[in-house]
């Protein structure tokens, strides 16, 4: 992790950055919808014999009825750019070590906004045709702007209040990791994903952070050329609400604490992607998407799907 301030104040503003990562969506579902055949459905004996792998169960009874299912096992290198995102502070607190801390949120107003590149790798498994199950792990760098605005009461008979704006500029790297499912049901050529993941980060504050980050996409199939196609429309809604604990040690061993409360200025996320399929094996996800309160993403996913 590296800090352009050494003092307690670049360290809190380190703190604001992190909902700024932990809103970026980790992870696309492929549209993996099952796709059914235009040709009749393959004898009982033909289905046995394309299905090799353990996973998805219920493999065979969705090839008797026609559809075409992905290989059941993925490795992903999802590259996702977050730019803009804002993030409130709702409450400051500081205070020394075993004290309960003091609320600062009436005179020091803090806020960021952040330009953010995480990489994940992503490892997933078709449990069922319809249920993808799958583990991430990454790294994230933030670079970050974040504001005080600090009100000061002059002293005297004719003093008022003198608000002080401090920028401070920082930057973040670390380690995150997670678990999440996928749900897809279909109609013909329209389908419906349902994705949850858990993230949990350790960036070296005293307390990690997690995530919980839910989306919903609906989409069409369809081909451009000979290679089959899914494009979608989706809307997330980030639980990325956490309290950023961190400490400065003090001269004479007293240890010097601060926690921030803070939130995404909206939880919301939409966006629109499409996912090719070059082959069976490789395909590639591409999704762009916005807050519409300042905040946007690209988000690059190839893919090598493999087994059966």
């Amino acid at each position: 992790m590296s800090i352009a301030s050494g003092s307690w104040t670049a360290k809190l503003a380190v703190c604001l950055v992190m909902l700024g990562w932990l809103a970026a969506p980790v992870v696309i579902a492929e549209g993996f919808a099952p796709e059914a055949q235009e040709s009749p459905p393959p004898s009982p004996a033909a289905a046995e014999s394309k299905q090799k792998s353990f996973f998805p169960l219920l493999a065979e009874e969705a090839l008797k009825r026609g559809y075409e299912l992905p290989l059941p096992y993925g490795a992903a290198l999802v590259l996702t750019g977050l730019s803009g995102r804002a993030i409130e502070v709702t409450d400051v607190r500081l205070g020394l070590e075993g004290n309960s801390g003091t609320s600062i949120s009436d005179f020091v107003h803090l806020g960021s906004t952040s330009d953010v590149f995480n990489a994940n790798l992503k490892f997933d498994v078709f449990v069922l045709p319809f249920l993808n199950v799958y583990a991430l792990l990454g790294y994230v760098h933030n670079e970050s702007e974040s504001t005080a605005s600090i009100t000061i009461t002059a002293p005297g008979p004719d003093g008022g209040d003198v608000v002080v704006e401090r920028s401070i500029p920082t930057e973040l790297d670390g380690m995150i990791g997670g678990l999440g499912f996928a749900l897809a049901g279909g109609y013909r050529n329209f389908f419906l994903v349902a994705d949850c993941s858990y993230i949990q980060s350790d960036l070296g504050f005293d307390d990690d952070f997690t995530a919980i980050i839910a989306t919903v996409r609906a989409g069409y199939r369809g081909k451009i050329g000979s290679l089959p196609l899914q494009i979608w429309f989706g809307v997330g809604s980030w639980d990325t609400a956490a309290t950023a604990v961190g400490h400065t040690d003090l001269p004479g061993g007293v240890r010097f604490v601060f926690e921030a409360d803070q939130q995404p200025h909206t939880q919301w996320m939409y966006d629109v992607g499409a996912n090719l399929e070059f082959s069976r094996k490789f395909q590639l996800v591409a999704d762009i998407g916005a807050d519409f309160d300042g905040g946007y993403l690209l988000v690059v996913g190839p893919t090598w799907r493999f087994g059966r």
